[in-house]
Protein backbone atom coordinates (compact mmCIF):
# COMPACT_ATOMS: atom_id res chain seq x y z
CA UNK A 1 0.00 0.00 0.00
CA UNK A 2 3.10 2.46 0.94
CA UNK A 3 4.36 2.21 -2.39
CA UNK A 4 0.88 2.73 -4.52
CA UNK A 5 0.01 6.06 -2.30
CA UNK A 6 3.90 7.18 -2.57
CA UNK A 7 3.73 6.56 -6.38
CA UNK A 8 0.13 8.68 -6.25
CA UNK A 9 2.13 11.02 -4.51
CA UNK A 10 4.73 11.79 -6.84
CA UNK A 11 1.82 11.81 -10.00
CA UNK A 12 0.12 14.64 -7.99
CA UNK A 13 3.18 16.41 -7.45
CA UNK A 14 4.61 16.25 -10.84
CA UNK A 15 0.90 17.13 -12.18
CA UNK A 16 1.17 20.28 -9.39
CA UNK A 17 4.69 21.13 -10.63
CA UNK A 18 3.45 21.50 -13.88
CA UNK A 19 0.13 23.40 -13.61
CA UNK A 20 2.15 26.00 -10.78
CA UNK A 21 4.64 25.71 -14.03
CA UNK A 22 2.14 27.10 -16.82
CA UNK A 23 0.25 29.26 -14.53
CA UNK A 24 4.18 30.76 -13.90
CA UNK A 25 4.42 31.30 -17.59
CA UNK A 26 1.30 32.63 -18.19
CA UNK A 27 1.55 35.82 -15.73
CA UNK A 28 5.48 36.40 -17.37
CA UNK A 29 3.40 36.35 -20.42
CA UNK A 30 0.55 39.20 -18.99
CA UNK A 31 3.67 41.56 -17.57
CA UNK A 32 5.81 41.68 -20.72
CA UNK A 33 2.07 42.13 -22.98
CA UNK A 34 1.44 45.02 -20.16
CA UNK A 35 4.90 46.08 -21.02
CA UNK A 36 4.37 45.96 -24.58
CA UNK A 37 1.09 48.12 -24.48
CA UNK A 38 2.74 50.34 -22.01
CA UNK A 39 5.46 51.90 -24.58
CA UNK A 40 3.25 51.02 -27.78
CA UNK A 41 2.26 54.08 -30.13
CA UNK A 42 -0.77 54.42 -31.01
CA UNK A 43 -1.52 55.01 -35.15
CA UNK A 44 -5.17 55.87 -36.31
CA UNK A 45 -6.25 54.13 -39.87
CA UNK A 46 -8.86 55.99 -41.57
CA UNK A 47 -10.79 53.34 -43.43
CA UNK A 48 -13.96 54.40 -45.33
CA UNK A 49 -17.33 52.46 -44.80
CA UNK A 50 -17.17 49.36 -46.37
CA UNK A 51 -21.07 49.03 -48.38
CA UNK A 52 -19.09 46.69 -50.92
CA UNK A 53 -16.46 44.68 -51.66
CA UNK A 54 -12.64 46.11 -51.09
CA UNK A 55 -9.82 44.00 -52.91
CA UNK A 56 -6.27 45.14 -51.77
CA UNK A 57 -3.72 42.95 -54.36
CA UNK A 58 -0.17 43.79 -54.60
CA UNK A 59 0.06 47.55 -54.85
CA UNK A 60 -3.39 47.99 -56.82
CA UNK A 61 -6.91 48.07 -55.04
CA UNK A 62 -10.27 48.02 -56.31
CA UNK A 63 -12.26 50.63 -57.81
CA UNK A 64 -14.80 50.27 -54.86
CA UNK A 65 -12.11 50.75 -52.09
CA UNK A 66 -11.26 53.63 -54.27
CA UNK A 67 -14.66 54.89 -54.38
CA UNK A 68 -15.16 54.94 -50.57
CA UNK A 69 -11.45 56.30 -50.19
CA UNK A 70 -12.60 59.66 -52.22
CA UNK A 71 -16.01 60.02 -50.91
CA UNK A 72 -14.51 59.63 -47.28
CA UNK A 73 -11.39 62.41 -48.28
CA UNK A 74 -13.66 64.50 -49.90
CA UNK A 75 -15.88 64.79 -46.81
CA UNK A 76 -13.14 65.48 -45.11
CA UNK A 77 -11.70 68.11 -47.14
CA UNK A 78 -14.98 69.44 -47.98
CA UNK A 79 -17.86 69.47 -45.12
CA UNK A 80 -16.59 72.35 -43.45
CA UNK A 81 -17.00 75.17 -40.86
CA UNK A 82 -15.03 77.40 -38.87
CA UNK A 83 -14.73 74.84 -35.75
CA UNK A 84 -13.80 72.10 -37.75
CA UNK A 85 -11.15 72.84 -40.18
CA UNK A 86 -8.34 72.53 -37.50
CA UNK A 87 -9.69 69.28 -36.54
CA UNK A 88 -10.23 67.65 -40.26
CA UNK A 89 -6.74 69.57 -41.17
CA UNK A 90 -4.70 67.36 -38.99
CA UNK A 91 -6.63 64.41 -39.79
CA UNK A 92 -5.74 64.75 -43.44
CA UNK A 93 -2.57 65.62 -42.89
CA UNK A 94 -2.05 62.61 -40.80
CA UNK A 95 -3.25 60.73 -43.46
CA UNK A 96 -1.57 62.35 -46.76
CA UNK A 97 1.36 60.78 -48.82
CA UNK A 98 4.75 62.06 -47.51
CA UNK A 99 6.23 60.69 -50.66
CA UNK A 100 6.23 65.11 -51.98
CA UNK A 101 7.17 67.36 -49.81
CA UNK A 102 4.92 69.92 -52.53
CA UNK A 103 2.05 68.06 -52.09
CA UNK A 104 1.67 68.52 -48.36
CA UNK A 105 2.48 72.06 -48.77
CA UNK A 106 -0.42 72.54 -50.84
CA UNK A 107 -2.85 70.46 -48.25
CA UNK A 108 -1.62 72.56 -45.71
CA UNK A 109 -2.27 75.65 -47.86
CA UNK A 110 -5.89 75.00 -48.82
CA UNK A 111 -6.51 74.24 -44.68
CA UNK A 112 -5.12 77.48 -44.43
CA UNK A 113 -7.00 79.59 -46.90
CA UNK A 114 -10.11 77.72 -46.00
CA UNK A 115 -9.33 77.91 -41.74
CA UNK A 116 -9.35 82.23 -43.02
CA UNK A 117 -12.17 82.05 -44.98
CA UNK A 118 -14.63 80.22 -43.17
CA UNK A 119 -13.85 82.67 -39.78
CA UNK A 120 -13.67 85.40 -42.00
CA UNK A 121 -16.88 85.37 -43.71
CA UNK A 122 -18.89 82.40 -40.78
CA UNK A 123 -18.74 80.31 -43.61
CA UNK A 124 -20.28 76.73 -43.70
CA UNK A 125 -19.77 73.93 -46.08
CA UNK A 126 -21.25 70.66 -47.58
CA UNK A 127 -20.80 68.65 -50.21
CA UNK A 128 -22.94 66.26 -51.98
CA UNK A 129 -21.31 64.01 -54.35
CA UNK A 130 -22.91 62.98 -57.54
CA UNK A 131 -20.60 61.08 -60.16
CA UNK A 132 -17.34 59.22 -59.33
CA UNK A 133 -14.54 58.78 -62.71
CA UNK A 134 -12.18 56.01 -60.83
CA UNK A 135 -8.87 55.53 -62.66
CA UNK A 136 -7.34 52.10 -60.41
CA UNK A 137 -4.74 51.62 -62.48
CA UNK A 138 -3.02 55.48 -61.61
CA UNK A 139 -4.80 55.62 -58.13
CA UNK A 140 -7.33 58.98 -59.07
CA UNK A 141 -10.70 59.74 -58.46
CA UNK A 142 -12.21 62.45 -59.59
CA UNK A 143 -15.44 63.19 -57.74
CA UNK A 144 -17.84 65.93 -59.46
CA UNK A 145 -20.88 67.19 -57.08
CA UNK A 146 -22.85 69.89 -55.50
CA UNK A 147 -21.22 72.13 -53.11
CA UNK A 148 -23.29 74.18 -51.03
CA UNK A 149 -21.78 77.56 -49.03
CA UNK A 150 -23.46 78.70 -46.14
CA UNK A 151 -22.68 83.08 -45.24
CA UNK A 152 -23.80 82.54 -41.69
CA UNK A 153 -27.12 83.91 -42.00
CA UNK A 154 -26.75 85.73 -45.20
CA UNK A 155 -27.09 83.27 -48.24
CA UNK A 156 -26.74 80.07 -49.12
CA UNK A 157 -24.55 79.37 -52.25
CA UNK A 158 -24.44 76.26 -54.35
CA UNK A 159 -22.39 75.55 -57.07
CA UNK A 160 -21.75 72.05 -59.65
CA UNK A 161 -17.54 71.50 -58.93
CA UNK A 162 -15.15 68.63 -60.23
CA UNK A 163 -12.00 67.88 -57.49
CA UNK A 164 -9.58 65.14 -58.81
CA UNK A 165 -7.98 63.35 -55.56
CA UNK A 166 -5.18 61.43 -56.55
CA UNK A 167 -3.46 58.31 -53.99
CA UNK A 168 -0.57 56.66 -53.29
CA UNK A 169 -0.68 53.31 -51.66
CA UNK A 170 2.33 53.52 -49.02
CA UNK A 171 2.62 50.05 -45.99
CA UNK A 172 -0.88 48.88 -47.29
CA UNK A 173 -2.79 51.96 -46.74
CA UNK A 174 -4.19 54.57 -49.05
CA UNK A 175 -2.80 57.93 -48.76
CA UNK A 176 -3.78 61.08 -50.51
CA UNK A 177 -1.31 62.88 -52.27
CA UNK A 178 -3.28 65.28 -54.73
CA UNK A 179 -6.90 67.40 -53.90
CA UNK A 180 -7.27 69.95 -56.38
CA UNK A 181 -10.40 71.43 -58.05
CA UNK A 182 -10.99 70.95 -61.72
CA UNK A 183 -12.31 74.16 -63.24
CA UNK A 184 -14.76 73.33 -65.96
CA UNK A 185 -13.05 74.46 -69.87
CA UNK A 186 -13.70 77.32 -71.40
CA UNK A 187 -15.09 77.96 -74.87
CA UNK A 188 -11.62 78.73 -76.26
CA UNK A 189 -10.25 75.46 -74.46
CA UNK A 190 -12.78 72.94 -76.07
CA UNK A 191 -12.01 73.77 -79.47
Amino acid sequence: MDIREHQKSIYLTRQRNFFAGLSGLAVIANFLLVGKLAVIEEKIIMIPGIAREMIIEGAQVSQSYLEESALLFASCLLDLTADTVPAKRDMILKHASGRSKKNIEALQSYFAVKEEEHKKFGLMTFFAPKKLQVDTKNLRVVVEGTLTSMFGKKGIEQEEVKYLMSFDFVGGLLKIKEFSRLLPKTKDEKK
